[in-house]
């Protein structure tokens, strides 16, 4: 007897799902767009199943609303992220402050590159635009901020500890850089054709977290 096992086969049930995820990944993608270019009030799910490839049917089979697609959208970018730091940190372990601050930051900036669209999605929620419309999307979104805050945090206490950062602004640290990062999307809506991507920042950046801008 040949004692190999037969080639594994996807079953139907594996290949409906790979279609799922795709379909559902497509939909994601088109509502990053569509939701950053027109904000949530004005974005119609017709244009989003559009750009998705789908049909409007399809959509709504995915997502009830609106609300629930940018749920949809914020979880899958969110959990995408902090896997990534998760990542990140893990990897680093055990190394020095400078050492596992640089690749954390150039990490963190690398992702907001790929999903810039989504970052000002973010950055509308926390002007309040959907405060009323999706409280809930909104409240998750602050929620998910503040687990990319405690992973910026360990690192930033650990510069404490190591003298990198002064003891008296430990608790402002972390919101210190993550403010500076942010700034980088700022500088973007306020300078026409800023064109450098983000991760290319991330050395100029943290010589002014860590050394100040003045002479």
């Amino acid at each position: 007897m040949n004692g190999r096992s037969p080639p594994e086969r996807q079953t139907p049930q594996s290949l409906r799902e790979r279609f799922r995820e795709t379909t559902v990944q497509a939909i994601l993608a088109a509502a990053e767009d569509v939701l950053a270019e027109s904000g949530m009030p004005a974005a119609h799910m017709g244009e989003i199943a559009a750009r998705a490839g789908v049909s409007v049917g399809t959509l709504y089979n995915h997502f009830a609303d609106r609300e629930a697609l940018l749920a949809g959208l914020a979880y899958a970018r969110f959990a995408d992220m902090l896997a990534r730091l998760d990542a990140t940190l893990e990897r680093t372990a055990g190394q020095k402050f400078r050492e596992r601050i640089e690749p954390l930051v150039s990490d963190l900036l690398s992702h907001w590159e790929r999903h810039r669209k989504f970052i000002q999605i973010v950055m509308q929620g926390e002007a309040g635009h959907y405060q009323k419309s999706s409280p809930a999307v909104t409240l998750a979104m602050r929620d998910k901020m503040r687990e990319m805050y405690t992973r910026i945090e360990q690192v930033t206490s650990q510069g404490v500890r190591e003298k990198a950062i002064r003891a008296e602004v430990a608790e402002l640290a972390p919101f210190f850089l993550m403010g500076m990062m942010r700034s980088l999307f700022i500088r973007d809506l306020v300078v026409e054709n800023a064109g450098q991507d983000l991760s290319t920042q991330a050395g100029v950046l943290l010589e002014a977290f860590l050394n100040g801008v003045g002479t």
